[in-house]
C-alpha cells in the first residue's frame, strides 16, 4: 500500500499521465488537458484532491489508497477505493441510511454555462453487490442553499439535492449495471426533477472500462449540453436543466456548483457487503479534446452539435 502523497509535481505528474494514457502517446497528440492525475507518480495530491470528511480517519488508509499495477489489473498503478459497511454513515432519517468511501476535486472545474470535458477509466471488483442497490460511483453536485435547506436555514424549505449528475454501477440479480441520472427543478426536495437518461448497460467486472463526458450545465430551460460515452457506446443526449435555478447554492450572487466531481462509492447501506472500486485515468479539458488519446474513438465532441433530447 502506497501513503497519499502530501504534495506533487503537477507538471511532472501531466507529462507521465500524457506517457501512460496510451502507448506512444506524445503531448502533442490532441489538447492538453486542464487538470489530470496520475497514479504512477502519486496517490493522490493534498492539494487538488480531498476525502469525505466523514469518513473516519483511522480507517482511510485502508479505504483509499494506490494499488500497484498487478492488482490493478495493468501495468501501472492505480486508485483503489473500497467502502465497507458503516463506513461514514448516514441514518438519514425519514429516507434509506447512506454510507460513503469518496475523493473529490478541490479546483472549481466545472462551472454553470461553461462547457467542460472529462475521462476516466474505472474497474469494479467482483463480486460487486448481491442485490440491486442504489451505488453512485462518480457525481456533481450544486447543493441546497442554507437558507433554504431543512434543518439549516429560517425557511427550512427544501430536503438535501440530488447531483445535478451522477453515475451509477447497480447490481442487476449479482451483475453490475451502468446508467447516468440527472437532477434540475425551479422546486426543491430529495429525488425532485431527478431522471435517469442512460442505461442500464452491462458493466464487466474485473474489467477496465472508460467513461468520456462533455458537460455545459445550464439552469435555463433547453440550454444544458450532456453528452456521455460508456466504451464510445454513446448514450441519449440530454438538454434539461441541471441544478437548482430557485434554491441552489450561489456565489457572488450567481449560481454555483459546490460538490465539484467526486469518485469512488456513494450508496444505500448495505449491512454485511464490501465493495471495491478501482480509477485511472483520470483528466478535464476547458476544450474540445478531439484528437488526444483518451478520446480515441469518440466522434462530435463539439458542444455546437445537434443534439437530441434524451427521452425522460
Amino acid at each position: 500500500m502506497k501513503p497519499i502523497a502530501q504534495d506533487c509535481s503537477l507538471a511532472a505528474a501531466a507529462l507521465l499521465f500524457g506517457l501512460a494514457l496510451a502507448p506512444g502517446a506524445s503531448l502533442a497528440d490532441g489538447p492538453l488537458p486542464a487538470f489530470q492525475t496520475s497514479f504512477v507518480t502519486n496517490c493522490l495530491s493534498s492539494k487538488d484532491w480531498k476525502i469525505s470528511g466523514q469518513l473516519d480517519k483511522a480507517v482511510r488508509a485502508d479505504r483509499i489508497r494506490c494499488v500497484e499495477g498487478e492488482r490493478a489489473g495493468q501495468e501501472r498503478p492505480a486508485l483503489a477505493i473500497t467502502v465497507k459497511p458503516g463506513d461514514a454513515y448516514d441514518p438519514n432519517p425519514g429516507s434509506t441510511p447512506t454510507e460513503r468511501s469518496e475523493v473529490q476535486m478541490t479546483a472549481e472545474l466545472i462551472r454553470f454555462d461553461a462547457t467542460s470535458w472529462y475521462s476516466f477509466r474505472f474497474r469494479v471488483e467482483s463480486p460487486w453487490a448481491p442485490r440491486r442497490n442504489r451505488t453512485v460511483i462518480q457525481q456533481i453536485k450544486q447543493n441546497i442553499d442554507l437558507r433554504y435547506e431543512k434543518g439549516r436555514g429560517g425557511e427550512e424549505i427544501c430536503d438535501a439535492a440530488n447531483p445535478l449528475f451522477k453515475i451509477e454501477v447497480d447490481s442487476d440479480n449479482g451483475k453490475p449495471v451502468f446508467r447516468a441520472k440527472t437532477a434540475g427543478t425551479e422546486t426543491c426536495g430529495d429525488s425532485v426533477g431527478q431522471a435517469q437518461f442512460c442505461g442500464d448497460w452491462p458493466v464487466e467486472p474485473d474489467r477496465w472500462h472508460r467513461v468520456n463526458v462533455m458537460i455545459r450545465p445550464s439552469q435555463q430551460a433547453g440550454d444544458s449540453r450532456l453528452r456521455l460515452w460508456l466504451d464510445g457506446r454513446a448514450c441519449p443526449e440530454f438538454r434539461g436543466v441541471l441544478g437548482y435555478p430557485r434554491y441552489g447554492t450561489v456565489k457572488d450572487g450567481k449560481p454555483f456548483i459546490d460538490t465539484q466531481p467526486r469518485f469512488g462509492i456513494y450508496r444505500d447501506a448495505l449491512p454485511d457487503v464490501s465493495q471495491t472500486i478501482l480509477f485511472d485515468d483520470i483528466a478535464f479539458w476547458t476544450q474540445d479534446p478531439a484528437g488526444h488519446p483518451g478520446w480515441d474513438g469518440i466522434a462530435d465532441t463539439r458542444p455546437d452539435q445537434p443534439m437530441v433530447q434524451a427521452n425522460r
